[in-house]
């Protein structure tokens, strides 16, 4: 007769008792995933919907960045401009820069202090348009020009991208609106800053672009009595340095210089009106 510590239940430890016991049911496991990946698909789906709906180049879309953001994403490109060069401060050589300005927007119907102009020390030959009303003048460009006509051509002509909205239409199309909206966030000394910095002061705007801004130089400096032909006499002497070793920042922004020089004299050609001179200094000695 077996003892009652035979009686007693032995657990079995048998392999096939083991898996028996660990086993799981995958199903709740397999649903649940299948349910997150449902989730980031619809996620997606709505994310890209919604993408999709933005004209990322049309007119409707660079108003509904806004003023502000756009504001914001001119202070933080000057702020990196700031940090590579220093602000010019020769106050006779500002003044005629102002005055040059104040001529052009006064004599046709824009407002001059709604538009901002910041000249910067650099030799660099290059001027050009930030968001946020903006319009940047490197002293290079002031002193390759051989007279103030000469300049009031290329600062009519970066007023013309502005009145064309041109800054704006080519960062939407490039960047879009989220990644705008996001960078008016950034800090001034972020790489992405200074990269959007380098891409607006270093490639060109559209071959159309530069027509209408030239179109709209051509009338500015009409109307305020500041002779045309010299904004093309800028454009056939710079162009002549497209083929050299260092070419003019301001060529690689603005292209095809010689052929709207050509377009500029024909304009020219067309007008009746007579020209009294912009500045009676002595243009050399100011850029000395």
């Amino acid at each position: 007769m077996p003892s009652a510590a035979n009686d007693r239940w032995i657990p079995d430890f048998s392999p096939v008792s083991r898996t028996r016991t660990l086993t799981r049911n995958p199903e709740p496991h397999m649903k649940k995933a299948v349910l997150q990946f449902l989730i980031s698909l619809l996620l997606f789906a709505a994310i890209w919907f919604g993408l999709s709906r933005i004209d990322f180049v049309g007119e409707s879309t660079t108003e509904s960045i806004g003023r502000e953001t756009e504001r914001r994403i001119g202070d933080l490109l000057l702020k990196q401009l700031d940090l590579k060069y220093q602000r010019a401060y020769d106050d006779s050589l500002l003044a005629v820069v102002d005055m040059i300005h104040r001529r052009i927007c006064e004599a046709n119907g824009l407002d001059p202090d709604s538009i901002s102009v910041h000249v910067f020390e650099t030799s660099t030959i290059n001027a050009a348009v930030l968001p946020g009303r903006n319009v940047i003048i490197f002293t290079g460009l002031l002193q390759f020009a051989e007279n103030a006509e000469e300049f009031a051509g290329v600062h009519a002509h970066e007023l013309g991208h502005i009145a064309e909205n041109h800054v704006m239409e080519r960062m939407m199309s490039e960047f879009g609106t989220t990644l705008l909206i996001m960078m008016s966030g950034m800090d001034a000394g972020s790489e992405v800053i200074a990269n959007i910095l380098r891409i607006l002061t270093t490639t060109a705007f559209s071959r159309e672009q530069e027509r209408e801004a030239d179109r709209a130089a051509i009338t500015y400096l009409e109307e305020a009595g500041i002779d045309p032909v010299h904004l093309g006499n800028f454009l056939l002497r710079i162009s002549t340095r497209e083929s050299g070793r260092r070419v003019p920042e301001w060529v690689s922004t603005h292209p095809d210089s010689r052929a709207r020089a050509a377009e500029i004299f024909e304009k020219r050609g067309e007008m009746d009106a007579e020209f009294e001179p912009l500045y009676d200094g002595d243009w050399e000695a100011l850029m000395r």
